[in-house]
């Protein structure tokens, strides 16, 4: 039988294991259709951007009266400042407003001097851009 860092496909250990948590905390909060980028879980949908295709690395629906849907992007410390976080960021961002979602960052709590939490909140603000929520894990 394979390790759980044998079967992730292309996402990191990391970042995996940020996935795994915040779509099985998803599930304990019965949200609906879960989808997570790791095998075993439905597949999160492609969404188009003008300069690039991004995949959420989960996508859930509440369940609330409005059945508000999610994407999260779950980002290791170390992967804040890069190009392809603020390519992601930026579409998910846009995609949320657009179909009256909710866009979720998922990173370590802990990021060395900074908490993981502020850290993304800075990055944030240098992109012009907000999340609905931002989780420590």
């Amino acid at each position: 039988m394979e390790t759980f860092e044998a079967e992730v496909q292309g996402i990191g250990t990391a970042r995996s294991r940020l996935v795994l948590l915040m779509a099985e905390f998803f599930r304990s909060l019965t949200y609906l259709d879960v989808r997570a980028r790791l095998p075993g879980f439905p597949q999160p949908l492609v969404i188009n951007g003008s300069l690039r295709n991004h995949q959420p690395d989960v996508t859930a629906i509440q369940s609330d009266a409005r059945a508000t849907g999610i994407l999260l992007d779950a980002v290791p410390i170390e992967q804040l400042a890069d190009a392809e976080t603020e390519s992601r960021w930026t579409l998910f961002h846009s995609a949320a407003e657009l179909y009256g979602a909710e866009f979720h960052i998922a990173v370590p709590r802990f990021g060395g001097q900074i908490l993981g939490p502020d850290a993304a909140r800075l990055r944030l603000r240098d992109l012009g851009i907000r999340a609905h929520f931002i989780w420590g894990v």
